[in-house]
């Protein structure tokens, strides 16, 4: 027990006070002058700090009351001090405040500590510039940390400085997690680096692969995750998804640039333009001139392909364009104006003829499975010909009747027999299911669409359907490319697809061929509906099919479905010259395409 009341001192916040007392207490002690009053021990009435618990680098306030006191002094660092006062600490370890007061009664002494906790280590700031890269391209990770002691960042970066700096480039999308280690803790922060997909070129073409000059093609394109479209040469900024029109003066390789926040992608098409060189083929028709046996005393030779007619020539004793009777190659355009009338439902190819010839005839009874196929096809088994074919001053009908009475060759559909009678019959049968003239049902179906300008039948009221024709090289042409397009020509359909493309299979079939007027060595070992067909081996360097209708008097047009092109050489010749000229010139044809 103190001889003098016992001190009090108060625990305020969390602070914590130690106390002791020293010197003597009671009445006077040794130093004590005489005759001076007794003096009371000095008071320490508090002592507090506030926070007692402070993490690095923060501060507390000191507070402390004394009385009866004549110095207060506190330790460390603050030294003497008044009576009653605070103070601000920043202790950088954890620290024992110790006040003391004295008088010369005594001295009085308080301690208390301020604990300093160790801080966590803070992510002050972590970015990445860019935020958003295209694949390939690079970003720029940053960070600063506080009382950090380690720091790493995962995703194979690893452990980096504390406050730096380094560049990535991401395959994929990535999220970065920075840690920064401290004694106090750990912190961390996180970054996304969003890797952009590149624009997608879904497709890039042209219309075509080659051109004639003065053709035009059109491009046509499809893009994904672009915001820019440019294609070059000469076209600049195009739409991401479109198409364009293009005619190339010469041949030209377009590249197509997509650009988006992802990247940029590219593509290129070529389109050649073929310049073609026809000087052997001239060559080849010029030296077929003269009065030699085989050769001519005159031609006209006109190509066309894809539609464009990119050669045409006459020489000898025959003018430009001039129109000539086409014989047997009236054959095709005929059967051309029956097909038409198929489309439409007014004829039927496998109905027996007599469905469509009531009583405007006397039909025999042995042609009553004769149908509209076979007389195309040659195989009703009628002979080639019959003399009101050549006879203007009778009617069709009276020829058609005529055609009846003839005896046939065979059973109908037994076998092949190359038949004009065959055509001209069907002829009237087409002219009775149309119920008009034949002039105007081939006029109103074919001429008309096509826009021929020179063909035309000879023979009013009796024209000669499977050879009567005449025509210049140029109309030809014409009815050949509709069957190339699929039966369409200026925009009109003349013929139904199936219709135009049915002249492409042979319906000789397995029958027995009897009589053809063509070569056996003239490779037409194929025909329908109007068309010889080639063999394979007469056409190297196409797939064909090719088809072909020569006519008796050396009118030889030709077409080649692979290719795209017809040609017409128009001689009078006979069929024989007009054949062997085509066999010579069809090759210096296809090595100009093919080039």
């Amino acid at each position: 027990m103190f001889p003098k009341p016992a001190l009090r001192f108060a625990l305020l916040g969390l602070g914590v006070l130690l106390v002791s007392a020293c010197g003597g207490g009671g009445g006077g002690g040794e130093g004590e002058k005489e005759g001076e009053a007794e003096l009371p021990a000095p008071v320490l009435r508090s002592f507090t700090a506030s926070p007692a618990n402070l993490v690095s680098g923060g501060a507390a306030t000191l507070s402390w009351e004394a009385a009866n006191v004549s110095t207060v002094r506190i330790e460390p660092g603050l030294g003497s001090r008044a009576a009653q006062g605070t103070a601000t600490v920043r202790p950088t370890a954890t620290t024992t405040y110790t006040l003391t007061a004295t008088n010369r009664s005594g001295t009085r002494s308080a301690s208390l500590q301020v604990t300093v906790q160790a801080a966590a280590a803070r992510v002050d700031s972590f970015t990445a510039s860019p935020a958003s890269v295209a694949a390939g391209g690079s970003s720029q990770l940053q960070w600063a940390t506080t009382d950090a002691t380690q720091v790493s960042i995962d995703n194979g970066v690893g452990a980096v400085p504390v406050d730096g700096s380094v560049t990535l480039t991401p395959a994929a999308t990535t999220t970065y997690r920075l840690t920064a280690t401290g004694p106090g803790g750990n912190s961390s922060s996180e970054v996304t680096v969003t890797v952009l997909p590149p624009p997608t070129i879904a497709s890039f073409g042209s219309s075509a692969v080659s051109l004639q000059p003065g053709e035009s093609a059109t491009l046509n394109w499809a893009t994904s995750a672009a915001t820019t479209v440019s294609i070059q040469p000469g076209l600049g900024t195009q739409p991401t998804s479109g198409s364009l029109s293009v005619m190339p003066t010469e041949t030209t390789t377009y590249r197509l640039t997509a650009t988006g926040p992802g990247g940029v992608r590219t593509a290129e098409t070529t389109l050649k333009v073929i310049t073609y060189d026809w000087s052997a083929l001239i060559e080849a028709l010029d030296d077929n001139l003269g009065s030699d046996e085989g050769q001519m005393d005159g031609y006209n030779f006109a190509l066309e392909i894809r539609g464009r007619l990119v050669f045409e020539r006459s020489g000898g004793n025959m003018p430009p364009r001039m129109t000539i009777p086409i014989a047997s190659a009236s054959k095709a355009p005929s059967a051309a104006a029956i097909l038409s009338l198929v489309d439409q439902g007014l004829l039927d190819l496998d109905a027996p003829v007599s469905t469509y010839l009531g009583s405007s005839i006397s039909w025999p009874l042995d042609k009553a499975p004769i149908t509209m196929r076979m007389l195309l096809n040659h195989s009703s088994g009628l002979p080639f010909g019959s003399p009101c074919m050549e006879n203007d001053s009778i009617t069709l009908q009276a020829c058609a009747q005529e055609i009846a009475n003839l005896t046939l060759n065979f059973p109908p559909n037994a076998a092949f027999f190359y038949s004009g009678a065959g055509y001209q019959l069907a002829g009237y049968v087409a002219q009775r299911a149309a119920g008009m003239p034949w002039a105007q049902l081939f006029s109103q179906r074919i001429g008309t669409p096509l826009g021929l300008e020179t063909f035309r039948y000879v023979g009013n009221d009796n024209p000669r359907i499977g050879g009567g024709a005449l025509s210049d090289a140029l109309d030809y042409l014409r009815i050949m490319r509709m069957f190339i397009d699929g039966g369409r020509a200026n925009g009109n359909t003349v013929l139904s697809a199936q219709s135009a493309a049915s002249v492409t299979d042979s319906q000789i079939g397995s029958r027995l061929v009897l009589f053809q007027p063509v070569g056996e060595d003239s490779g037409l070992d194929g025909y329908s509906n109007g068309w010889w067909l080639s063999g394979a081996s007469a056409h190297p360097g196409s797939a064909g099919p090719e088809l072909s209708d020569p006519g008796l008097l050396g009118a030889t047009p030709w077409m080649d479905f692979d290719k795209d092109y017809s040609a017409a050489l128009w001689t009078l010749e006979g069929s024989t010259t007009g054949v062997n000229l085509w066999r010579v010139i069809r090759p210096l044809i296809l090595e100009q395409i093919n080039q």
